[in-house]
């Protein structure tokens, strides 16, 4: 499957001529949770130490940015699709016990798979980095060898590696929160199962999406505030969404494998 970059954006660009004020707006109300969390984190870092810090961060992305990014795929679904919008649909996930416990169900599970590949993933780099800096020793009431410090060259690398590794790793679940988003009626844990078998053949394009954004990435690091870019992105991953789940659909009617299910969205 090959799916082009340049009808993606393009498709997205046409979808978002009339609302993209509206897109903006939405973007500035969900990019302001993101900034609560990364200043709720440095206050706690500082104050309670970074392991208070950590579960701050697991549980405030649990429960209230994973359900806020379902409600913003959700918009995004809908404006790209041209069904009705309203910037309120952003906390559609908040508006009722039915649909928060829908959010959860998939933030749960996707939460805890992120959490057991981070430490496997990881792991490796964490012990260096506690032999390097002397912690391992410490902890059993010996001196730290000299050797132990040029252990930090392999720290970064192992660390780096790691985190290239849980991004592809992660990759797999990219399509669940639209397939939620566009069927209503899905099971947040048959999505999370959809969208391994469909990214198996679409990740690699969604990469290329999102390195097609290295421009705009930058731009918003020096120049243009977040909230201009992300109406843009979030119509791109609705239409590369679409579009691969369209090219699965097909390629499995062409090659007429009824073990294979199509999946059905807006």
């Amino acid at each position: 499957m090959s799916l082009s970059t340049i009808a993606v954006k393009q498709t997205a660009k046409t979808a978002l001529k009339k609302k993209y004020f509206e897109g903006v707006a939405v973007s500035a109300l969900y990019i302001f949770a993101y900034l609560v969390c990364a200043t709720g984190y440095t206050f706690l870092s500082s104050v309670t130490g970074p392991i208070t810090a950590f579960f701050f961060l697991i549980c405030y992305f649990t429960l209230l940015i994973t359900p806020l990014t379902l409600g913003f795929v959700y918009y995004s679904v809908r404006l790209v699709f041209g069904s009705d919008t309203a910037p309120l649909l952003l906390f559609k996930y908040f508006s009722s016990g039915k649909e928060y416990e829908r959010a959860l169900l998939f933030s749960l599970p996707l939460t805890g798979n992120a959490l057991y590949s981070g430490v496997l993933l990881f792991l490796p780099a964490f012990v260096v980095n506690m032999i390097s800096n002397g912690t391992v020793f410490r902890i059993f009431g010996a001196e730290t060898p000299l050797w132990a410090s040029d252990l930090w060259a392999i720290y970064l690398p192992l660390k780096l590696f790691a985190g290239f590794c849980f991004i592809i790793v992660m990759l797999k679940y990219y399509l669940a929160p639209f397939l939620i988003a566009a069927d209503e009626s899905m099971e947040p844990l048959e999505a999370m199962h959809k969208s391994k078998v469909i990214s198996s053949a679409s990740k690699k394009d969604f990469i290329w999406l999102v390195l097609s954004f290295t421009w705009y990435i930058l731009a918003c690091l020096l120049l243009i505030p977040n909230i201009f870019i992300f109406p843009y992105f979030s119509s791109a991953y609705c239409v590369h969404c679409r579009f691969a789940v369209a090219a699965y659909n097909k390629n499995a009617d062409r090659i007429n494998q009824k073990d294979v299910a199509s999946f059905e969205v807006i």
